[in-house]
């Protein structure tokens, strides 16, 4: 929590008129309703989040209502829920079954009806994301859930390839750069001049504000006070 909020801080500092989301961590607000609040006060007073996410559907619903009841607007967040994916078997798609598609739906339900003000979808297939937008009178927000939700997220180091080659990425991440290259490509440029001397190069130096003469009237002097110190 000591950290999210560290991270909310530098955020909010840097913000004049975006709506800010807190992403609540794992154990700040599973052990009951009265703790999730205490936890998302925090994030609106001391991480200065003008609201909150938290994980879960239906189970959550009491928690979301508790938030929300306060004054707290509450961002809910359902399907592949990484906080929560040890328990799914891992990162896997959701919602791939009759079942588990119903499961999917009465968890939008529940968590519209506690005052969500909106829900991340992930790892949903479209065709059933695209449903649940349909039947909802709040916003989607997915991620691996197709084009029909109401709008997507990305996380910013996937979308702009800021990551090392051959790291894993989930289907749905699509590269709009490529930071990590770039910057390899920048630092070995970097470390070439460098042992070049090419870099700095004139340009990029502070002239002296002394003539060529006292120039060389200052290395005389050096000079005398070496030879005098011997």
């Amino acid at each position: 929590m000591e950290d999210m909020l560290l991270h909310c801080r530098a955020v909010a500092r840097a913000t004049k008129s975006a709506f800010t989301v807190g992403d609540l961590p794992m154990g700040s607000y599973e052990i009951n309703p009265e703790n999730a609040l205490q936890s998302a006060i925090r994030m609106v007073k001391e991480g200065r989040m003008k609201s909150v996410k938290l994980e879960g559907g239906k189970e959550m619903a009491p928690t979301i209502s508790k938030i929300t009841t306060a004054g707290i607007p509450v961002l809910a967040h359902i399907g592949l829920t990484p906080q929560r994916q040890n328990s799914l078997g891992g990162f896997k798609v959701q919602g791939k079954s009759t079942a588990s598609a119903l499961k999917l739906l009465e968890d939008a339900y529940a968590v519209q009806e506690a005052g969500a003000f909106a829900v991340v979808v992930e790892a949903v297939p479209q065709d059933i994301a695209t449903l649940v937008t349909k039947k909802l009178h709040i916003p989607t927000i997915g991620i691996g859930a197709g084009n029909g939700c109401s709008g997507q997220v990305l996380v910013q180091v996937d979308m702009l390839g800021h990551f090392p080659p051959g790291r894993f990425l989930p289907k749905f991440v699509k590269k709009y750069g490529d930071v990590w290259g770039e910057s390899i490509r920048a630092i070995e440029a970097y470390r070439t001049e460098v042992k070049s001397r090419a870099y700095p190069a004139p340009e990029h130096t502070y002239p002296m504000g002394m003539s060529r003469e006292e120039f060389s009237e200052f290395e005389r002097l050096i000079e005398e006070k070496r030879a005098s110190q011997v």
